[in-house]
């Protein structure tokens, strides 16, 4: 092959036209059906047979069965500390048997909420220190694996990992894996104090950093920054590289600052992870505490904390029933629909989704699409159900 038909063929491997990929989902017409009482925010989604939901709202510190037959949400248990009981769930995963999982970070707990709303048992990960620490989970596969990113904590050293490891617990098996490892995209702050050392975790906004989602087979998609891109991870230690895809980036001014931190206040605030060592008096060895989840304010974002220009995506990647990577697009300010790459279980390009303006993906279902749309009169949230 001559140098010039190289060249040619690398162009079109780099970024093959969506034209070619074909799939074009629109979701903005109208829904199935549309709920009317409203929520702070909509942190998760998880279809039930008989057209209801388990729907998470972290800024409410609520988890609701919605039906939408009668177009009804129903409360499931309460806000606290005993058993049933949750604090601060933040993401409904579907597990196996039609039970929903329910992360909650403040009491480091995973509820199981039954498909009739009860809340019979709470799994608990596997305790311990370092950068493996299961903290928040960040997907279950179809065998009802969870998947942890590991929070960079080193005990006994003043200092945090800058990689961290993604972690598979099986609580049945009580086997943990260590899948790959990747950056961790936090901005870390230590403070110390006479004799105990506090280490605090947050995240900049528009961070170039890779984002996973585990596919519902127990591979796991990481979509990359530099370049952009959906990798396969198919085991411990292999990776298995996607098809770059040409971008160009988004500059971040004043406006998508302030819409950021509008975003942001609308979740509840940015999420902070803390934990402290203690050193041992009298030469004792030192302790350490565990992990304490809290919210910032959104306020407080600086805009130097602002880089000159957007990755690709944002950190909202979403996988459905079928292994679908669908990964939002960055976009300026003044632009008000919303898009979504959508990737196949092999990393591959394989279409887009458009949106209404104020939408995001929330959640799946079979054949269905479950959108949070904010009403720009409240900024309150609404829940939209389509067929995909």
């Amino acid at each position: 092959m001559s140098r010039t038909h190289c060249i040619v063929a690398a162009a079109l491997a780099f970024a093959a036209p969506l034209s070619a990929q074909g799939k074009l989902v629109n979701l903005t017409g109208r829904p199935i059906v549309a709920l009317e009482e409203p929520f702070t925010s909509i942190n998760g989604v998880r279809e039930l047979p008989g057209n209801r939901a388990i729907v998470v709202d972290a800024g409410e510190k609520t988890v609701q069965m919605a039906d939408f037959t009668r177009r009804t949400l129903t409360k499931i248990s309460r806000n606290g500390s005993g058993p049933g009981e949750y604090q601060l769930p933040m993401a409904a995963y579907a597990g196996p048997d039609n039970n929903t999982y329910v992360s909650d970070p403040m009491v480091g707990k995973v509820h199981v909420v039954t498909a009739d709303g009860k809340i019979p048992s709470t799994i608990f990960p596997p305790g311990g220190d370092g950068p493996g620490s299961l903290i928040v989970p960040r997907s279950i596969d179809s065998r009802g694996r969870l998947y942890y990113q590991g929070m960079g904590f080193i005990p006994g050293e003043n200092r945090m990992s800058d990689t961290v490891p993604i972690v598979r617990w099986d609580p049945v098996a009580k086997r943990v894996d260590t899948l790959t490892y990747v950056p961790s995209g936090m901005v870390n702050t230590v403070n110390s104090s006479a004799n105990r050392t506090s280490f605090t975790m947050r995240m900049n906004p528009y961070t170039r950093t890779d984002v996973w989602a585990a596919l519902p087979d127990g591979r796991v998609a990481i979509v990359r920054p530099d370049p952009y891109r959906v990798d396969i991870v198919t085991g411990p230690g292999k990776v298995v590289k996607g098809v770059p895809i040409a971008y160009t980036p988004v500059k971040i001014g004043k406006a998508e600052r302030d819409a950021f931190r509008k975003a942001l206040t609308s979740s509840g605030g940015p999420m902070m992870v803390t934990r402290g060592t203690t050193s041992g008096g009298g030469g004792g060895a030192p302790s350490n505490t565990g992990p304490t989840v809290s919210r910032g304010t959104p306020g407080a974002i600086a805009d130097e904390d602002f880089p000159a220009v957007m990755p690709a995506y944002s950190n909202q990647v979403r996988v459905s029933p079928e292994g679908e990577v669908w990964v939002p697009r960055n976009r300026p300010a003044s632009d008000k629909v919303p898009t979504y790459d959508i990737f196949d279980s092999n990393g591959k390009l394989i279409g887009k989704a458009t949106l209404k303006p104020g939408c995001v993906v929330v959640g799946f279902g079979a054949g269905t699409v479950y959108l949070s749309r904010q009403d720009p009169d409240d900024d309150l949230h609404y829940l939209e159900k389509y067929n995909r």
